[in-house]
């Protein structure tokens, strides 16, 4: 089984098609078109999974939007103005046709998400959970609430476990943190959520020896069509995917910063990278 977590900044912006979603046409359906981010990842990896952070995308918008073979769900922001479903925040989630789901909740018990935050899919045979963490550099209060809501939730979840999203923890950064003073992302408490997901059992996926980026600064001057951080891999980790309760012998994430790279004829689609998780049991019966 493969899943991709990815932080598209924005769904109908340069992710299906070359098009920021204002140049859009009304009614429209998006699609993914040839060489673009969304199929390129697809053809390259067929995933049976994409969990979706940052949407930016209505439900009702959302209907617009068709990948063959796969089904979608979105959550949306409940908000108005500048974090309007539209504008700000949501996820969501595609899986192919031939998964049976059991259950779709955007209910985080001790949370109240007005944001489009949280999707949890039980499929027959495992729990699927993909979260765009608040950023406590504009949420600081709803980012406390958001991880204690959530390790409590997690520590009683029997099944088999997929958990992923962009957390907004930067566990690795290019950048000595003991140097600097704690901010957005690096504060202690936010630190400390990875090491209490890890203390409930959930185990990070990703197991190279390399520090892993996911997220790179788009504000900083370009190079070669890319944002020198891009270029020059200097990045922050805030992407991640955590397992528990499985039995397969084969578990691994990778992260896929190429994808987005590769056709520089498209403006990149997001300042995040996709990350893929592999589960796989190689055990065989005599």
């Amino acid at each position: 089984m493969k899943i991709v977590t990815w932080n598209v900044n924005g769904i109908r912006s340069r992710v299906f098609n070359e098009q920021i979603s204002s140049k859009l046409k009304k009614n429209e359906l998006i699609y993914p078109q040839e060489s673009s981010p969304i199929k390129t990842l697809i053809e390259d990896y067929d995933p049976d999974i994409i969990c979706i952070q940052e949407t930016r995308c209505s439900v009702e918008n959302s209907k617009k939007i068709q990948v063959p073979g796969y089904k979608t769900f979105f959550n949306e922001s409940k908000m108005s103005g500048a974090r309007a479903a539209d504008r700000y925040s949501g996820t969501s989630i595609f899986y192919k046709e031939n998964m049976n789901i059991v259950e779709i909740s955007t209910e985080l018990p001790g949370y109240q998400d007005t944001e489009g935050r949280i999707i949890i899919v039980t499929f027959e045979t495992f729990k699927c959970i993909t979260v765009y963490a608040p950023n406590s550099g504009t949420n600081y209060d709803n980012k406390i609430s958001f991880m204690e809501a959530m390790i409590d939730y997690l520590n009683n979840i029997t099944e088999p476990v997929v958990f992923c999203g962009d957390l907004n923890v930067a566990i690795s950064t290019h950048f000595d943190r003991t140097k600097v003073e704690e901010g957005p992302g690096y504060y202690s408490h936010e630190l400390e959520f990875y090491t209490n997901l890890q203390a409930i059992g959930y185990i990070d996926a990703i197991k190279d020896d390399d520090i892993i980026y996911t997220w790179w600064d788009p504000r900083q001057r370009k190079e070669n069509g890319i944002a020198i951080t891009r270029n020059r891999n200097k990045g922050w980790r805030l992407d991640y995917f955590f397992t528990k309760n499985f039995k397969c012998n084969q578990i691994a994430s990778k992260c896929l910063k190429h994808i987005g790279e590769n056709n520089l004829s498209i403006p990149l689609a997001s300042d995040h990278a996709p990350v893929l998780l592999e589960i796989k049991n190689t055990f065989t019966e005599a």
